[in-house]
C-alpha cells in the first residue's frame, strides 16, 4: 500500500481546487494527515466567515474519507525528528521546526511526502512527490 503526507501547502491547494494536487492525491491508497499539518491547516480557518466555514467543512469531509489516516506522535515520530534536526544541522541546513516534525511523521510512516517546500529535498531517505 503506498502511503502519501500532504503538507499544508498542498491541502490548501487541494481544498482550493487545483487539479494537479487533487490527482496526485487520488493516486495514492492511503492519505496520512498528521498533527502538525491539521493544525497548521486549522490555525488558517477563520470560521467567523463563510470560506472558512467552508474551508473547514472541506477539511472535515477529506478526514471522513476512508482512505485519510489521522496519525498522531509517538516516541518513534520525536526520535525521527531528533535524527533530522541532527543531519540538517549537521549540513547547516535548518528547516522550520513543523517541517521536521513533518518529515519525522513521513519517515516514521513510509510515507511519501507531498509538498511545495524545496528544502524538504535536504532531508535524507525521504520520499518526495
Amino acid at each position: 500500500m503506498n502511503a502519501l503526507l500532504p503538507d499544508t501547502n498542498v491541502l490548501i491547494d487541494f481544498f482550493r481546487g487545483d487539479t494537479a494536487a487533487a490527482d496526485t492525491i487520488a493516486s495514492y491508497d492511503r492519505i496520512l494527515l498528521c498533527t502538525t499539518v491539521l493544525g497548521e491547516y486549522r490555525s488558517g480557518i477563520d470560521l467567523t466567515t463563510t470560506a472558512g466555514k467552508a474551508y473547514a467543512a472541506k477539511l472535515e469531509a477529506f478526514m471522513d474519507d476512508p482512505a485519510v489516516r489521522f496519525i498522531g506522535g509517538t516516541e518513534t515520530t520525536a526520535d525521527y525528528f531528533a535524527r533530522v534536526f541532527r543531519e540538517l544541522k549537521r549540513k547547516g541546513k535548518p528547516i522550520p521546526q513543523n517541517d521536521l516534525w513533518i518529515a519525522a511523521f513521513a519517515l516514521e510512516h513510509a510515507a511519501t511526502l507531498f509538498s511545495r517546500d524545496t528544502h524538504f529535498s535536504d532531508v535524507p531517505m525521504l520520499k518526495l512527490c
